[in-house]
């Protein structure tokens, strides 16, 4: 569920507040967006009153931050156009994701209406790839109806927002990737390619890619389809990716083992890996937070103010990051993990751990 977007290195800024049924919101913000979540146990009203007071919050201390409306799928919340409009007036950068299946496009319409900075929308193939991967009938149809939609609102009421479509690049859209960049170009909207991992809220599995339909059988049909991606960057086609993303796609296709990791984080573009305990936080539904998807939660907001949490919470990328033991021998040779300020020193690479 995240964005592919920047590379830098940044704090993270927090913040909580009440929704008006006296449950608690909060915020958090990693270097790749800004996301809000609220306890689901809040009346609908409530959520969307939460929704707002965060993103008000938020930005009263922070620069125009990217806020990033994700799920699952966002709009099946009848107040998130509510919330992505309020995040938009109040001068963030507001992103909203969507598989854009829907019969009723009113939610669309809304969504459009609160002229965030960018809407994005699922596509991985074009015609029936599409609606093949999906696994719902005229998947392709509707999605493309959402499409339709979003570019008539945005010339009929001079708005801003950018239609950014975004594809998984996987065993069954191989021939079809090409397309999605030639769609975005003849439509007015750019794409963003990321490569197959192992799915979400799934059993961590570093073999996952031996047994998955997803992934591609032969790894030079996959780095094929990568290298006519970066062609057609170069010809000047909307392919937000910057190159050095696309063309991290090719060694991972080729020798997954020693990139899993890194691509699931979103990071195996970068030089130097580092734990994100020192740089993400998470707060959970239930008021989890968590600061390494790989470690247990650091503390509930409930009970403990979320500035305490992060403030107190261990210092894992000094020695005992998730990484140690996630990273297969092959990974951590290839890659390795920046350790900071370990036994007090500066930044130092973690060496490969024992086969």
């Amino acid at each position: 569920m995240c964005t592919l977007e920047g590379d830098r290195l940044s704090d993270v800024y927090l913040e909580e507040a009440l929704c008006p049924c006296g449950l608690k919101v909060s915020v958090w913000e990693t270097p790749t967006g800004a996301f809000t979540r609220l306890p689901t146990t809040a009346c609908a009203p409530c959520r969307a009153e939460g929704g707002l007071i965060a993103a008000g919050d938020m930005r009263s201390w922070l620069w125009p931050v990217h806020v990033f409306f994700s799920g699952g799928e966002a709009l099946l919340r009848p107040y998130t156009p509510e919330v992505l409009a309020h995040a938009a007036s109040v001068g963030l950068f507001a992103e909203i994701l969507t598989h854009g299946y829907w019969d009723d496009q009113s939610r669309i319409e809304k969504a459009a209406l609160a002229n965030p900075s960018r809407i994005t929308v699922s596509l991985d193939g074009i015609g029936e790839a599409h609606t093949i991967i999906r696994g719902r009938e005229n998947f392709f149809e509707k999605t493309t109806r959402t499409l339709d939609t979003l570019k008539r609102i945005r010339v009929e009421k001079s708005l801003t927002y950018v239609i950014r479509l975004k594809t998984v690049v996987m065993q069954q859209n191989l021939h079809d990737v090409a397309n999605v960049a030639q769609f975005a170009a003849r439509n007015g909207m750019e794409v963003f390619y990321q490569a197959v991992e192992q799915n979400y809220n799934t059993p961590e599995d570093s073999r996952w890619f031996e047994h998955s339909e997803n992934w591609p059988k032969d790894a030079s049909l996959a780095v094929s389809a990568v290298r006519g991606l970066i062609d057609l960057k170069k010809q000047g086609l909307p392919v937000l990716n910057s190159f050095q993303q696309l063309e991290t796609m090719v060694p991972y296709f080729l020798n997954p083992d020693a990139m899993r990791v890194s691509v699931q984080q979103h990071v195996a573009h970068l030089k130097h890996p580092v734990c994100s305990a020192l740089t993400t936080i998470q707060v959970m539904p239930n008021g989890d937070v968590l600061a390494c998807y790989g470690m247990p939660p650091v503390g509930n907001i409930k009970t403990t103010p979320i500035r305490q949490i992060w403030s107190k919470r261990p210092q894992w990328w000094k020695g005992g990051c998730c990484l140690e033991s996630r990273m297969t021998p092959a990974e951590a040779e290839t890659r390795g993990l920046v350790m900071i300020g370990a036994a007090g020193t500066g930044p130092t690479r973690k060496s490969a751990p024992s086969p």
